[in-house]
């Protein structure tokens, strides 16, 4: 068996090849969003993000299922039985294919309805976003179908294959750019059609790639009912959560809709893909210790499942910061560079979806622990019966005529009330020691927070928008974070695994010149 050093190590090395996706991600979503706003329009641009957060509606089935394959995969593989991870594998390829077709059903009958007769679309453009719509929707069942394909790849740890898969990605986005500028045709629906390409293409890269090196992975046509009851079970429960965020999501871009017009959603949807890029950030890192978490607790591994958590904890959150504030920071420089002419509203839109990540990106360890145990159901009515306030409060708030922003900043306080009751309840389910989470999580990164942030907004209050501003505030924020992190927010053995990691990586580039 290996030792909880030799995982820590390899938690790491996955985080490394995970960062190197998020950087080429970033590189090319930065640049290809610029391009895409620009070449589509701020309406078009926002219908499409409209179109498509009809589609997204249905993909709390999806969350819950891809919940439900991930963790029976990874428990399958804790406890190493190799003929119920085949099983497994097969059941949840068939329950992905059937979503996807009751889904294709569902958006064909309803969102086409939706679309037509409830949504403010620009006169003279409810063709083309028909059209987008059903592209949108054949690309989300397509995603859904390789959902268990993901699942192995991240199960197995070959965090590696993100990266290389990340060139084959950023590749294809590049050809869709330089499509939109040279094909005269309608680019709505150009984006569209062109966005389903990569979709396929994708699909048949991860299923070549999984039969190659998995041999659960090489489908053979299998039933196994008390294996699909199990999964809808456990399902059951964890699309309540899934359900009510998408629900809460797709209601604010209809709120704006009804109430400012597509203007609104597309600046919702540039303070998606700013979110989407930082979220990628974050997985780099989750990615590569969710598969450790299920694991140690299906080997029954308690102080080692209780130290991830703790650990996993504030390093999301130091991550995720490090990332993030300076964007938060520069944000009207950063998006005036970025996109030339961003949608009105878009820089405070971001910082508040930022916000909201950053509240997740402690929490989420506590949720995937909550899964490894599969005791979902207490959880999950708690945790949806605070989010779903936020529909009927965004609504009263927004009809009473207050700003756009205000319904983002609700869903960021409603999302601080869920962090404080999670940690409460697991307690009793898998022995969170509360006391002492509080102290180590809580008070360190409250704390570390608390330290870095004065002088930073301080300096970027003292100077107009400008590139001196994004680099005399960014040195000075990282030159206070990194000191700060290392001596307070981080463990006396924490701080041995990041000196030890940080020398072979310094010596691995020594030797490469």
């Amino acid at each position: 068996m290996e030792s909880n050093q030799v995982k820590s190590k390899r938690i790491a090395k996955n985080t490394l090849f995970l960062f190197i996706r998020m950087a080429l991600i970033l590189c090319v979503g930065l640049f290809t969003s610029r391009v895409v706003l620009n070449t589509l329009g701020v309406d078009d641009f926002g219908i499409y993000n409209l179109v498509g957060s009809v589609v997204v509606l249905f993909s709390f089935l999806q969350s819950a299922l891809t919940n439900a394959t991930y963790r029976f995969f990874a428990y399958e593989l804790g406890k190493g039985d190799e003929v119920q991870l085949k099983r497994t594998f097969a059941m949840a390829v068939n329950a992905h294919v059937i979503l996807a077709l009751v889904i294709l059903v569902l958006c064909e009958i309803g969102g086409t309805w939706f679309l037509n007769h409830k949504l403010v679309i620009p006169e003279g453009r409810m063709d083309a976003a028909n059209i987008a719509f059903h592209f949108s929707m054949l690309c989300f069942c397509l995603n859904i179908i390789k959902t268990p394909y993901n699942s192995a790849i991240i199960v197995h740890e070959r965090m590696g294959f993100f990266a290389y898969t990340s060139i084959v990605e950023a590749l294809m986005k590049l050809g869709i750019v330089y499509m939109l500028v040279c094909f005269a045709m309608d680019k709505l629906i150009l984006y569209s059609m062109l966005m389903l390409g990569v979709a396929v293409v994708l699909l048949v890269w991860y299923v070549i790639h999984c039969n190659r090196l998995f041999e659960e992975c090489r489908y053979k046509p299998v039933w196994d009912g008390g294996l699909i009851k199990g999964m809808l079970k456990y399902s059951g429960w964890s699309v309540i959560v899934n359900a009510v965020d998408v629900t809460v999501n797709q209601s604010v871009l209809f709120f704006f809709n009804i109430f400012f017009g597509v203007v609104a959603n597309a600046a919702m949807g540039v303070a998606s893909q700013v979110n989407g890029h930082l979220t990628n950030f974050l997985n780099s890192f989750t990615q590569s210790y969710n598969p450790q978490i299920i694991k140690s607790y299906a080997a029954g591994e308690q102080n080692y499942f209780i130290k991830l958590i703790f650990s996993t904890s504030k390093i999301s959150y130091f991550l995720l910061l490090m990332a993030s504030m300076p964007i938060m920071l520069n944000i009207d420089f950063i998006l005036d560079l970025w996109l030339k002419n961003p949608p009105d509203g878009s820089s405070t839109f971001v910082i508040l979806v930022i916000a909201y990540a950053l509240v997740d990106a402690y929490s989420a360890p506590l949720w995937i622990g909550v899964h490894a145990t599969g005791n979902l159901k207490m959880h999950q009515i708690l945790m949806s019966s605070i989010k779903i306030l936020n529909i009927p409060l965004a609504y009263i708030m927004l009809k009473a005529g207050c700003p756009a922003w205000t319904a983002l900043a609700l869903k960021v306080g409603l999302n601080v009330v869920c962090s404080i009751a999670r940690p409460c309840y697991v307690k009793r389910l898998y022995g969170l020691p509360l006391l002492k989470y509080m102290v180590q999580v809580w008070g360190n990164v409250y704390v570390v927070t608390a330290l870095v942030l004065p002088l930073p907004i301080y300096l970027a209050n003292m100077f107009e928008p400008s590139w001196t501003r994004v680099f005399l505030t960014s040195s000075v924020f990282l030159a206070i974070f990194v000191p700060v992190v290392y001596g307070i927010g981080l463990s006396t053995e924490e701080r041995v695994l990041a000196r030890e990691l940080f020398s072979k990586k310094l010596g691995w580039l020594i030797k490469r010149k």
